[in-house]
């Protein structure tokens, strides 16, 4: 199929009030791989060459800078913004969608440097974070009416920036929420990897910020557990995104929490994992993220990851909360609660996960399994000892373990 022509056509449909822009970008993506790949490259080669372009333009700007006056310094400083604005329309009218992206997202690189070298010119110096956030909200309208993925992601970098601006100073803005509610609609329309996970990582951002501008004393292991507990939760909402992808995010969480389980297994870790201050909020996020999959049960993909992710979670929770309890006792000293149950959590996980690697005849899955459990036998030795000739001893039994296993796996299933 032609896409340029569906484009089009597409195009005129919403000028008609036939569908929304929505509905273009969707019927676009269902057609997304027709697009011949040098196409796409020249879309992005043309997003580099703005992005080129735009660094040009300061360094020129910048040479010339203090030779002229305050009128010509504005006048300069807005004129690629109107240049990119007119080309961006020009391309929108001749109907060439991938020109006219790109011309977008050179608009939106020239918003950030008009509004940075504006208030040099009138030497305004409110609170300066305050220029990124306004950089953000200027350029939403492109990722909102024409639901541009660069444009998208150059926000969310944006934000990234803007929030972690705020934590340094401990502030918060309720401007800050209309990024954020734009972002999770756009990555709801597009529902694809490099649209959820950025939206993922400010969304994280936003909730750190908040906690730090309202003196929220939470951090920790436990917290982040939590937070893993919510974004898994949160991944079952997006019901279009491809399977294949949301199996493999799935997979994502479940390495991140085995990761995570597996550092409480040790002093350090665990004293960082104890819930400390405000001590409500991680188990509070854990409720709701187990309200959301209950809510939402018959309809999980990989519904027996998600359950060991959330019951691997729930009991590190619980054992957070039990030595929290328990801070006058003489196991608060070492960490005893949260340790045995981080090893227990992690070992039981690894054994059902090489049961569900044999009952689906997935070798990857199970190698990848006896591969975790091994690990953490290598974990508990080098946390206990430091005998360097056992270990390597160790190290060569489990590598023959895995030769082993490997050879029974094909002799038993791949006849």
């Amino acid at each position: 199929m032609n896409r340029v022509r569906l484009s089009n056509e597409t195009t005129r449909w919403i000028q008609n009030g036939i569908i929304t822009t929505a509905q273009r970008e969707q019927i676009l993506a269902l057609y997304s791989g027709d697009i011949p790949i040098y196409r796409k490259m020249s879309f992005w080669l043309q997003c580099a060459a703005a992005t080129l372009v735009g660094l040009a333009l300061f360094l020129v700007i910048s040479e010339n800078w203090q030779r002229m006056g305050w009128f010509a310094q504005s006048a300069i400083t807005a004129l690629p913004l109107l240049v990119a604005q007119g080309i961006a329309i020009w391309q929108e009218r001749r109907g060439n969608a991938f020109g006219a992206e790109a011309a977008w997202f050179f608009t939106a690189l020239a918003l950030g440097a008009n509004i940075m070298l504006q208030a040099q010119i009138f030497h305004i110096s409110a609170y300066y974070p305050n220029g990124v956030l306004f950089w953000v909200i200027g350029i939403l309208p492109i990722v909102w009416l024409r639901l541009s993925t660069v444009t998208f992601l150059l926000a969310t970098i944006l934000m990234t920036i803007y929030l972690n601006m705020q934590q340094t100073h401990a502030q918060f803005s309720y401007l800050s929420i209309l990024p954020i509610i734009v972002f999770s609609v756009f990555a709801g329309v597009k529902q694809k990897p490099y649209t959820i996970l950025p939206l993922f990582w400010v969304l994280y951002e936003f909730l750190d910020s908040t906690i730090v501008a309202a003196r929220i004393d939470v951090r920790g292991v436990g917290y982040i557990l939590a937070l893993l507990l919510v974004g898994l939760t949160s991944l079952q909402q997006f019901a279009k995104l491809d399977d294949d992808w949301r199996r493999r995010l799935t997979y994502l969480f479940l390495a991140l929490t085995g990761f995570f389980t597996l550092l409480l297994t040790f002093k350090f870790f665990a004293s960082h994992g104890i819930l400390n201050g405000h001590i409500w909020l991680p188990p509070a996020l854990v409720l709701l993220a187990l309200l959301g999959l209950f809510v939402r049960r018959r309809e999980l993909t990989e519904p027996f990851l998600v359950a060991l992710v959330a019951t691997s979670i729930t009991i590190v929770m619980v054992a957070t909360i039990a030595e929290r309890l328990s801070a006058h006792a003489v196991t608060s000293e070492h960490h005893y609660i949260v340790r045995t149950v981080a090893n227990l959590v992690y070992f039981g996980a690894c054994v059902a996960l090489i049961f569900r690697g044999i009952h689906e005849r997935s070798k990857a899955l199970f190698l990848s399994s006896v591969v975790a459990l091994l690990i953490l036998a290598l974990v508990r030795y080098a946390d206990l000892f430091a005998n360097y000739l056992v270990t390597a001893l160790i190290f060569v039994i489990s590598a023959v373990a895995l030769v082993f296993l490997n050879k029974l796996w094909e002799k038993k299933y791949e006849k």
